[in-house]
């Protein structure tokens, strides 16, 4: 008698296992299943808008908001399919979550810099300190903004070093790219030059630039030569920058440096090299 009893309660004991693995199979396959489903969606509408904007800036803040409600929507998914896996096995998820909430529970395990890096990641995206695309300086991390989380902001230099940088730890933050850049040229001639000539070159050489089929959308504005900026051992120092569209003012400025070489070597303007004058003493 006693053994039959125990052949009962294992077999019972075996269907519901193998029904807990079953419904938890199925449930995992669904989660799969869902969270494609709307991360294609996701990404499919985003797509769709960026196709009709044509404003880089903008384009920039929505591909930031496309990655930022990724992470959010695969956030709330997880969680919840999580909650109902683990009820399977009796634990039950929802009075500590509906008690404490998400936060509660993410400071409960220590998750003060959690915490941290969430509002300052939030500070960062609302109010447009930078977005995947721009080209920053973010503490000493310099390069392009690859991904932007609540929690995390990851940078790839321009050797292809990735750097990952908390939230909370960012100090502070120089975009290089927002709305419009300045390249910044400092121009070297010899002391015999004529500077008045030589800025006369300069704005024409800006105006040539600017009208150039390949550069001209590139440009927004005319060259500003700003003057003579400095007196050098063996130079003087004529600096001028060129308004340009975002991320385009390294290649405006190798274009425009070609520019100027070719010129001066035309207009016999001389771009002097650190010279040493050696006087030999008679006797």
């Amino acid at each position: 008698m006693d053994e039959i009893i125990k052949q009962i309660i294992f077999k019972n004991a075996a269907k519901i296992d193998l029904f807990l693995i079953g419904k938890t199979l199925i449930e995992i396959v669904l989660f799969i299943i869902i969270l494609r489903i709307v991360n294609k969606t996701l990404h499919l509408f985003f797509d769709k808008l960026l196709s009709k904007i044509s404003d880089t800036e903008t384009k920039k803040h929505y591909q930031t908001l496309k990655q930022l409600g990724t992470y959010i929507i695969d956030a709330i998914i997880i969680l919840f399919f999580a909650t109902n896996i683990l009820g399977n096995f009796g634990i039950d998820m929802k009075p500590i979550l509906a008690t404490a909430g998400i936060l509660g529970v993410a400071v409960g395990f220590g998750g003060k810099k959690f915490v941290e890096d969430l509002f300052t990641g939030l500070s960062i995206i609302l109010t447009g300190q930078l977005r995947v695309g721009d080209y920053v300086t973010v503490n000493n991390s310099t390069g392009t903004v690859e991904k932007v989380t609540l929690t995390m902001i990851v940078i790839r230099a321009f050797n292809g070093d990735v750097h990952y940088l908390r939230n909370g730890q960012i100090d502070t933050i120089i975009n290089q790219t927002k709305n419009f850049s300045f390249p910044i040229f400092n121009i070297s001639v010899a002391y015999k030059t004529d500077v008045t000539h030589a800025m006369k070159v300069l704005r024409e050489l800006g105006q040539e630039l600017r009208q150039n089929p390949t550069y001209s959308r590139f440009v927004l504005s005319d060259i500003e030569v700003l003057g003579l900026n400095e007196f050098q051992d063996s130079a003087i120092i004529i600096q001028c920058r060129i308004k340009t569209t975002p991320q385009e003012q390294w290649m405006v400025k190798r274009k425009f440096n070609q520019m100027v070489k070719e010129r001066f070597e035309k207009e016999g303007i001389e771009i002097p090299f650190p010279q040493v004058v050696v006087n030999k003493a008679e006797g």
